[in-house]
């Protein structure tokens, strides 16, 4: 009998939590660029001749300190950058060249670009 009241005080509680209303910032197309570079695998070369792979172009990505303050370009980052510009590609593969440090600008304290090929591999089903 004790049970009874504390379930009724329970549902009343959860019931009240129905007229609350959340709104976030979250944004389905936020999730989907965060996640794009995900899609891509990264190959070595030799990988290449393994797997059905077509080139579908050459890729660049940058990762750029613009103050002095702001932790220093990595080569993850580039990368990155590179994986999600071959996935708005279409592609679904890349095979990365090198990494460079470039010179300082106007915009970059410094500042590191990555190049590699981008790939569309088929699924060998």
């Amino acid at each position: 009998m004790k049970s009874l009241p504390f379930a009724a005080l329970l549902m009343t509680m959860l019931s009240g939590c129905s007229l609350f209303q959340v709104h976030t910032n979250l944004d389905k197309e936020n999730f989907t660029e965060y996640f794009k570079p995900g899609s891509v695998t990264v190959l070595e070369k030799a990988q290449v001749l393994d797997v059905n792979a077509t080139p579908i172009g050459t890729v660049e990505g940058e990762t750029c300190q613009s103050k002095n303050t702001q932790a220093p370009p990595n080569m993850i980052d580039a990368q990155t950058d590179a994986r999600r510009k071959v996935a708005d590609m279409g592609g679904n593969a890349i095979v990365f060249g090198k990494c460079i440090n470039m010179p300082a600008t106007t915009e970059c304290v410094s500042s590191m670009v990555c190049y590699g090929q981008a790939y569309k591999v088929q699924d060998s089903e």
